[in-house]
């Protein structure tokens, strides 16, 4: 199973209905991951205990992956530091108060659990949309140009090593579908929204040097070449305060370009180091 997962306690804004599998139907249950955990019921949010929101939180996790889960899997994560008794004895409990709630909200079996089949996860959402994005040959959804799912973040309040790496996984998975938005916006000839695609995309690394690239293009190509110089001279300082580099040829060679040159009327002037503070 992959290494990492988990909760946030406190007021949690009534997310927008995620897509069900048969289109007009309501979803049983709906369960949100990211920026906080909630889980609806129709249109009835259900309060659980911390311990059954990990377990839930947990089998979701595992879903996106294709991965059954045993029960000594869910345990040795979630209680790692119990004794087993202990430990199974939470297991028990958490499935109780799920089961509870909604007995489909988890399929257990002897010795392997499973989130529900009928629930649908606000996570599966964001990986779905992604994959459509980095896909060449896929066309988009009508709701892909949607920057939203892309932009949240993985249980953010809940502090457990087993999350760590899903965390990771997400903000790489959706740097990498802002920045093909972005790329097939620009290629649309519709500006706003990838500059906003981008520079979504830079929020979450501020060092990707190929966010700023596709910044800088789609600046190009509307004609605003005072926004792109702003744009490298921005990218430009941060890379000397992070890291004591400088931009790299390729992007620099842009302000070069025959196309630049024609839309400028004036080579690009020589960048200085910002001076220091």
């Amino acid at each position: 199973m992959s290494s990492a997962f988990l909760p946030a306690t406190g007021g949690h804004p009534v997310p927008d209905p995620l897509p069900t599998a048969v289109p007009g139907a309501e979803a049983p249950a709906r369960l949100y991951l990211l920026n906080g955990f909630a889980l609806f019921l129709a249109e009835d949010r259900v309060r659980l205990p911390m311990h059954a929101q990990r377990v839930l939180a947990f089998l979701a996790l595992a879903r996106q992956d294709g991965v059954k889960c045993s029960r000594d899997a869910v345990v040795g994560r979630l209680w790692a530091d119990s004794s087993t008794e202990h430990a199974n004895g939470s297991l028990r409990t958490a499935l109780w108060r799920i089961r509870s709630a909604w007995a489909g909200l988890v399929s257990a079996g002897r010795n392997e659990l499973a989130l529900g089949e009928e629930v649908t996860v606000d996570l599966q959402q964001c990986r779905d949309q992604a994959g459509r994005l980095l896909s060449q040959g896929m066309d988009l959804a009508a709701g892909d140009i949607n920057c939203s799912p892309l932009t949240g973040e993985l249980l953010p309040a809940w502090d457990e090593d087993w999350l760590l790496v899903e965390r990771e996984r997400l903000r790489q998975l959706q740097l990498h579908a802002l920045e093909a938005l972005a790329v097939r916006l620009r290629k649309l000839g519709r500006y706003p929204e990838a500059i906003d695609a981008a520079l979504r995309a830079v929020a979450i690394e501020p060092l990707r040097e190929s966010v700023h690239a596709v910044l800088i293009d789609v600046c190009f190509d509307e004609g605003n070449v005072a926004a792109a110089h702003s744009y490298l001279r921005q990218y430009r300082t941060l890379l000397q305060s992070e890291l004591g580099l400088e931009p790299s040829p390729q992007i620099l060679a842009r302000f070069r370009s025959p196309v630049a040159t024609d839309v400028r009327a004036a080579p690009a002037p020589a960048f200085q180091p910002a001076p220091a503070v």
